[in-house]
C-alpha cells in the first residue's frame, strides 16, 4: 500500500486547487435546459443545467441574480451561461458558478414574441371591433409578398381560376432578413396610397423556419397592418405557423392558397346565385299573376251579386252598363295578361344576355392570359438565351468560357461563344 496517505481535507484541497486554478475551467460557456430551479432567501439562485446525457449543478450569486430575473426564466428554458467551475470542500460538491446568462436561439425570440403579444393585446389591436370586413366580390386585390416563388404563383393562379374578373396588383417585397420588416411595411403603405383603389390586400409568404418568418412579428409590419385603410388577409407560412401579423390582420389564412380562396368568390357559385335569383323572380311574378286572377274573380263575383240584387230596378240601364263593363274588364284582363307574359320573356332574355356577356368577359380574360405567356414570342422566331440556367439580358452577363443554351419553340440548342462584340464596336 502507498505510504503517501492523504486526509479527506487534503484531497479536497488538491481537487479545489486543480479545478479552480485550471484555465480550462474558467470563463467558459455552457448550454443546457434549466431544471430544479430554487430561489434562495439569501438572494442566490440555484438550479441545474441538463441535456440528454448529463447535468451540472449551477449557482448565480445575488450580485448577478438580476440578470436571471430580468429574463423571466423558468424550468425548461434553454440558456447559454458564462462562468467557472468551483468546488465546495465541506460537501465535496462541484458547482458551475454563473456570471452572465442569455436565452439560446429561438428561446430569446419566443420571449420577445410573448412580450409583444401581451402589449398589443392590451392595446386592443387584436379585438374583433377593430377588424374590417372582407369584401365578397373585390374588383382590385393587392399582394405584398416575394416577387417570385410558389406563394405568389399559388395566390395569382387560385384567384384567377376562381374569379377571372379580378384585377391583381403585386407589390414585391423582401420577406426575410434584417431589411424585410421595413420593406414589407413600406409596400403596405404604398398599396394604401396606390393610384387604383384596392378593395383588399393579402400580406404573407410561403413556409420557412421560425427565424425566416420573424419579420412578420416586427413592429414596423404590425403598425402598417394596424393602420391600413384596406382590409388585410395575412397568409404567412403554413397551418401551424402563427405570427403576430396574423392577430393584427383583419383575418388570417393558414396558407397563401387559403388566402386566395378567402379573397375571391367561386365563379360557379356566382352563376348558381344568378340562376337562383332568376328562378326566384319568376316565382314572384307568377305569384303576383295568381293574386291578380283571384282578385278579378272575386270582383266579378261581387258584381254578379249586385246585378242580381238590383236587376229589377235598373234592369234596362244597368244591363247595358254591365255589358260595357264586362267588355272593358275582358280587355283589361287580356292587356294585363299579355303584359305579364311579355315581361316574363323580357326578364328571362335579360338574364340570359347577362350570363352570355359574363361568359364573353371570361373568354376575353382567358385570351389575355394566353398573350402573356412568355413562350409566345418564340412562335415568331425569337429565342431565350441562357447560361447556367440564367436568362441573358446583355453581353456583360456572358462568360465566353461557358456554353450558351438557346431555347426555341420546339427545342433548344447548345452554343459555344467564339467572340463577344459590343454594340458600339
Amino acid at each position: 500500500m502507498n505510504k503517501n496517505i492523504l486526509k479527506i481535507s487534503e484531497l479536497s484541497d488538491k481537487i479545489k486547487n486543480h479545478l479552480e486554478s485550471t484555465l480550462n475551467f474558467k470563463n467558459i460557456s455552457i448550454k443546457g435546459e434549466i431544471a430544479n430551479l430554487t430561489f434562495n432567501r439569501s438572494g442566490h439562485i440555484y438550479f441545474s443545467l441538463k441535456d440528454n446525457d448529463s447535468k451540472v449543478d449551477c449557482a448565480i450569486w445575488k450580485t448577478n441574480a438580476y440578470k436571471f430575473v430580468n429574463l423571466n426564466l423558468s424550468e425548461g428554458t434553454e440558456i447559454i451561461a458564462l462562468g467557472s467551475i468551483s468546488f465546495y470542500k465541506p460537501s465535496g460538491k462541484i458547482t458551475f458558478t454563473i456570471v452572465d446568462i442569455k436565452i439560446d436561439g429561438i428561446g430569446e425570440l419566443a420571449l420577445l414574441y410573448e412580450k409583444r403579444y401581451k402589449e398589443l393585446h392590451e392595446k386592443g389591436w387584436f379585438d374583433k371591433e377593430n377588424k374590417q370586413p372582407i369584401p365578397n366580390k373585390p374588383n382590385n386585390i393587392g399582394i405584398v409578398t416575394a416577387a417570385t416563388g410558389a406563394a405568389v404563383e399559388d395566390l395569382i393562379s387560385t384567384m384567377k381560376r376562381r374569379y377571372p374578373l379580378v384585377n391583381i396588383y403585386l407589390f414585391p417585397a423582401l420577406v426575410q432578413g434584417e431589411s424585410a420588416a421595413f420593406d414589407i411595411a413600406n409596400k403596405i403603405k404604398k398599396a394604401n396610397n396606390f393610384k387604383i383603389k384596392l378593395d383588399l390586400l393579402i400580406v404573407g409568404r410561403g413556409g420557412g423556419s421560425y427565424e425566416d418568418l420573424w419579420c412578420f412579428n416586427e413592429m414596423p409590419v404590425l403598425e402598417a397592418i394596424h393602420n391600413s385603410i384596406i382590409p388585410i388577409i395575412s397568409a404567412v407560412g403554413h397551418e401551424p405557423d402563427n405570427t403576430l401579423a396574423d392577430y393584427v390582420a383583419d383575418i388570417r389564412a393558414s396558407t397563401p392558397t387559403a388566402a386566395a380562396e378567402l379573397a375571391t368568390p367561386e365563379k360557379d357559385n356566382l352563376i348558381k346565385a344568378l340562376n337562383s335569383v332568376q328562378n326566384d323572380f319568376v316565382k314572384v311574378l307568377l305569384n303576383k299573376i295568381n293574386i291578380l286572377k283571384n282578385n278579378l274573380f272575386n270582383q266579378t263575383s261581387l258584381l254578379k251579386n249586385n246585378i242580381i240584387q238590383k236587376k229589377d230596378k235598373v234592369f234596362n240601364n244597368y244591363n247595358n252598363e254591365v255589358n260595357n263593363f264586362v267588355k272593358n274588364m275582358k280587355y283589361k284582363i287580356n292587356y294585363i295578361r299579355n303584359f305579364l307574359i311579355n315581361n316574363k320573356k323580357d326578364f328571362q332574355t335579360i338574364l340570359k344576355n347577362k350570363i352570355q356577356n359574363n361568359k364573353l368577359v371570361l373568354t376575353n380574360e382567358y385570351e389575355k392570359l394566353k398573350l402573356l405567356n412568355p413562350i409566345k414570342p418564340l412562335e415568331k422566331g425569337f429565342t431565350i438565351l441562357k447560361q447556367n440556367d440564367k436568362i441573358i439580358f446583355n453581353i456583360k452577363q456572358i462568360d465566353k468560357n461557358i456554353n450558351l443554351n438557346a431555347q426555341l419553340i420546339d427545342g433548344s440548342i447548345d452554343l459555344s461563344v467564339i467572340k463577344i462584340k459590343e454594340e458600339d464596336e
